[in-house]
Formats: structure tokens, sequence, C-alpha cells
């Protein structure tokens, strides 16, 4: 038997984790009769397979592997083999495993995952990025990556992908979805403090703000409550008058769940007007007064009197709710204002006013 001609077009048809399609043609006249040997070789073996017809499906491989492939034609009297065409390729690596974000930052992300391949220690990493229409691509050579110059409190899709040793065979990519933290809150502020209440003030400089809610976070000793807020102001009610708030804010992005840091301020709500203003004694040079605060955090407060006699003002200080005013002139009309203070000694009440003669 004359011997077959080589094999033609011998490509891949498609290229699997362990399989692998083959094709070829033969433009003899007598390839009708022809079958065909294909060898199967691997750095540590090498297998033979047999075809009736121009193409195999080669099964059993190890994903991520090289592999060379010859095809021969055999004639009619199944040993007279024509001269080998080969091709040699990697089969793709298994999916990516176990994909997560071992960190989520502002504007950075730390991504981690497994691939359990025999072959795996020659693997790189593709990293696709993908922000709504922007795409970008980074690389590892580790199951790991840090993935950096993010916008803050935006929605990222990371898919990794593994790669085989020739740089080009990619397996099925993992993917994974998640909203990079917002900014910290800037320029918290006390808008107003009043007895019960407080408003508060915040900015965010981030591209995505117009996305974001904020948690507000309001504690007071072992009392912690929080609420939300859909823009950068909140108004906090059914406060305790003079009592030690601290009030944290955080940025929450889009998925209402990935807050940022949050930022802090402490502060006193006022104390209640002073009631019941009078003067238990006016003598000559000297007043006595008395009044009555019924706040619950009053045993903490500290009152300043303002003694006003025309264009003169003075003060007073007491740590009681009562006080002896002295050196004053007889007979003069003199003005009183007692201030409840309450334990950081700056914030006060509204004051309670009382006039009269020495």
């Amino acid at each position: 038997f004359p011997e077959p001609s080589l094999v033609l077009d011998l490509k891949a048809e498609y290229i699997g984790v362990t399989s692998v399609n083959l094709t070829w043609t033969v433009n003899d006249t007598a390839s009708a009769s022809y079958t065909y040997r294909i060898q199967v070789a691997h750095e540590t073996f090498v297998n033979d397979m047999e075809s009736n017809v121009t193409k195999i499906v080669v099964t059993e491989l190890i994903p991520g592997t090289f592999y060379n492939f010859t095809v021969f034609a055999i004639a009619a009297d199944g040993q007279t083999e024509g001269e080998g065409a080969s091709i040699s390729l990697y089969t793709k690596p298994s999916p990516v495993l176990h994909l997560m974000a071992e960190y989520v930052g502002v504007t950075s992300v730390n991504l981690i995952w497994t691939v359990n391949d025999t072959a795996s220690a020659s693997y790189t990493y593709r990293i696709e990025v993908r922000n709504g229409p922007s795409i970008s691509n980074e690389t590892s050579s580790i199951t790991g990556a840090e993935i950096t110059s993010l916008i803050p409190g935006t929605l990222y899709s990371f898919t990794v992908f593994a790669v085989a040793a020739d740089g080009e065979t990619e397996g099925e990519g993992a993917l994974i979805s998640l909203y990079t933290k917002p900014s910290l809150v800037l320029d918290l502020k006390a808008e107003y403090i009043g007895v019960t209440s407080v408003n508060l003030t915040w900015t965010v400089n981030d591209t995505a703000s117009a996305s974001y809610t904020y948690r507000v976070e309001v504690t007071s000793g072992s009392f912690v409550y929080n609420l939300t807020s859909a823009v950068m102001m909140a108004e906090i009610t059914g406060l305790i008058p003079g009592t030690l708030y601290s009030f944290k804010v955080f940025a929450l992005a889009a998925d209402n769940q990935t807050e940022g840091e949050g930022a802090s301020m402490s502060l006193y709500t006022k104390p209640s007007p002073v009631l019941h203003l009078m003067a238990e004694y006016v003598g000559v040079t000297s007043v006595n007064l008395i009044w009555t605060v019924n706040d619950t955090a009053s045993a903490s407060y500290t009152y300043r009197i303002e003694v006003r006699n025309g264009p003169s003002i003075s003060n007073e200080t007491s740590s009681i709710t009562g006080a002896e005013i002295t050196s004053l002139i007889p007979g003069t009309l003199y003005s009183f204002t007692v201030f409840a203070v309450a334990a950081d000694g700056e914030t006060e009440g509204e004051g309670a006013l009382i006039s009269l003669y020495t």
C-alpha cells in the first residue's frame, strides 16, 4: 500500500478543561479507506487513540496542562502510515473556586480564591474589573490580588480567570460583585443644640454620594440607638436635657450595607430653663436667690447668675439651686438671670430673669 499523504488542517475545534475536540482533512483519493492514529503526548506519558473519521474527542485530560497531539493517516492495510501532523496546546484551567473579598476599603479591595488543579503552580490569574461600562484588567501570580485606585462607594464586579502557563489559555471565570466603602463623613457639626433635640449636618465629597444614605448612631452611657437619613443632615429628637451624647455618622453605599468609617462628635444637650426663680431675701447690699430645675441630669449642673445694674454686668456661679449675691449698691435696681450649666461647664440652658431693688 502506498503511504497516505500528510494530514492537513489539524486544529482544535474545542478546548475544554479535561477534553479537546480535534479535526483534520486528507486530500488522497483513497482517503475513504483510511483510519487514523492519534498520539497524545504529555511530559510523563504517551497514549495512542484511533478514529475512523477525520475528527476525535480526546477526554480524561488534566486541566491546565500542555499536550502534543499528532495525527497519522493509516492505509487500508492497517499498517502503512503517512507522515504525522502535530498540534500543541494547553487544556483550560479549572474554574476558580471560593472567590471572596478578604478586605473591602474605600479605594481598594483584597480578593482571594483557590484552584485545585495539579498544574496550578504554573498558573497566573487575570482579574477583570468592571464598573458600569468601564473595564480594566489586573494580573496576579498568586491566588490573591489587591485591586487599587477604585472609586469610593461604587459597585464593582470582579471576575477572576486562571490562565495556563502559555499566558493565553483561560479557564472559566468566577465572579463577585460588591460596593467599595464610602469615604469618611466630613465636617460633622451640630447646627443646633436644644434641650431635647440636636440638628446635625455633614458633608461627603464622593462622586457616588448622591446614592448614599446615612446611619446616625446615638449613644448615651449604655443606651444606643440608630436612625437613618437620606440627606446630609438629621434632627435627633427625644433626648434628655443636660445629658452627654455621642453621635457617629456613617455613609452607606447604595446596597444599604457597605458602610464607610464613622465620624464622631460628643456634646451635651442644653439644660431645661430654670424654674421658680425668686428672691428668698432682699437686703441692703445682698440678695438671696433660689430656684428649681426638674431635669434628671440636674445633679451634675452648676449655675451661672448674671448680675446686671444698668450697663454693668458681672457673673456669679453656684453649685446648688440657690445663691447669695453680695456687694450690691443699696436702693438700686438689679436684674438677675440664672442659667443652668451642663457638666461640661459650657452648655447653658435658657435663663430665668428676676428684677428687684435692693
